[in-house]
């Protein structure tokens, strides 16, 4: 009894510390006004804030959700469509300003800026005939925007592009994944994609090392727990949960927050600027569903790249004809892709990109960023992104344009 009390002290102690010296630094950390007024804007009101034209969009997908887009409009110029990973939202593109944020480097180069909202975030929470708080409403996963959110989101733009019959396509995590599910389920797309760039491409997970690991195992048990308690959304009230987070790493434990962050994403000390901690707590996290987190943990214990497991075979008979999943047809893929990825991602690992990439018929530029500690964020939020990222995949996009590639 008395060790474990002092145990319970020790550990009390330096988790006190801890926050005490992130508190103190040992001193209170100064928050930049500027990045906390950036924090607590939406995307179009962001967008303006720096001087760029935004409108919105909604865009009906063919199950009844009502998509929001975000345009930068470009009357005339190439389209592309921007989508954004697992829990994050439109703002994935704009967030660190003009000078650094690939949105804005597109569209300083004339191309017409469309950042997708996928079902269930902050942005896209309305639908025909379910409301946010039934059930219903988040049963979808990233196979359900693969098969309805994008179709409908680039027939949009062509409708609203004079002149263009293909898009090209910028997917950052889950915006890869749902890529590599409508390639597979609608190939006839793959037409209309002139050029699809995935950064930090996730569709198979045999050789990652997230600290999410030891959970996956307690999936299924964790999900029917979440369920009986009927919680759907994930994270579940997730303004409240948002603003909560948010308030929390602005002003008091910017440390520990970013912490947390570089273990779930892969610590790279030199591209994290922990003074954007407020500014990511201020629009990450913009929800999603519980089926979708659900529906990777399975990728991770499939060692493959399947539909959704119901957990019954009858079910899964009756959906798909066999008592388990069948595999994505990743050769449907068969527009030009970019592949774009790191070593230090934690969640997903550059040796199953590079299995992904030899089962994609059409790779025309593979990229392993030489930088040994670049990870997941860093695509976004990286210091260096531009250099070491985004002048390239601009250059691989004026050589698709003009024909060289």
């Amino acid at each position: 009894m008395f060790r474990s009390c002092n145990v319970k002290y020790l550990c009390g102690t330096l988790i006190s510390l801890y926050f005490y010296c992130d508190i103190v630094s040992c001193g209170l950390i100064k928050v930049d006004k500027n990045i906390l007024e950036d924090a607590n804007l939406i995307t179009p009101d962001l967008i303006k804030k720096y001087g760029y034209p935004a409108e919105t969009h909604k865009i009906q997908a063919k199950d009844g959700f009502v998509l929001t887009a975000h345009r930068i409009p470009r009357p005339g110029g190439q389209p592309v469509l921007m989508v954004h990973g697992l829990l994050e939202s439109s703002v994935t593109y704009v967030i660190l300003g003009p000078e650094k944020s690939l949105g804005y480097l597109l569209s300083d180069l004339g191309y017409d800026i469309w950042l997708l909202n996928t079902r269930g975030n902050r942005y896209s929470r309305k639908h025909k005939r379910f409301h946010r708080y039934q059930p219903q409403f988040w049963d979808f996963s990233f196979h359900e925007i693969g098969v309805y959110d994008l179709p409908a989101a680039i027939d949009y733009v062509l409708a609203r592009s004079k002149g263009f019959e293909q898009v090209h396509y910028v997917g950052h995590s889950q915006g890869t994944t749902s890529f590599f599910v409508m390639g597979s389920e609608r190939p006839a797309y793959m037409k209309k994609i002139k050029l699809m760039q995935a950064l930090a491409p996730v569709a198979y997970f045999d050789y990652i090392d997230s600290p999410l690991l030891p959970f996956v195992k307690y999936m299924r048990p964790l999900a029917f727990l979440a369920r009986s308690l009927g919680l759907y959304e994930f994270p579940a009230e997730n303004e409240v949960w948002r603003r909560l987070v948010h308030q929390i790493c602005s002003f008091a434990f910017q440390n520990t927050c970013t912490y947390f962050i570089q273990e779930l994403t892969g610590v790279d000390n030199q591209q994290f600027n922990i003074s954007l901690v407020p500014l990511i707590t201020g629009h990450s996290s913009s929800g999603s569903s519980l089926k979708s987190v659900e529906h990777y943990g399975q990728q991770i214990q499939s060692g493959g790249f399947f539909k959704y497991d119901y957990y019954n075979a009858w079910e899964n008979r009756r959906r798909y004809g066999a008592d388990t999943p069948p595999q994505y047809k990743v050769a449907n893929v068969d527009c030009k892709v970019a592949l774009y990825y790191g070593k230090n991602d934690r969640l997903t690992s550059y040796k199953d990109v590079e299995r992904l990439r030899d089962n994609l018929p059409n790779v025309v530029h593979d990229y392993l960023i030489p930088n040994p500690r670049f990870n997941h964020i860093d695509f976004i939020w990286g210091s260096d992104v531009k250099t070491m990222l985004y002048d390239r995949m601009l250059e691989i996009m004026r050589q698709v344009d003009s024909g060289e590639l």
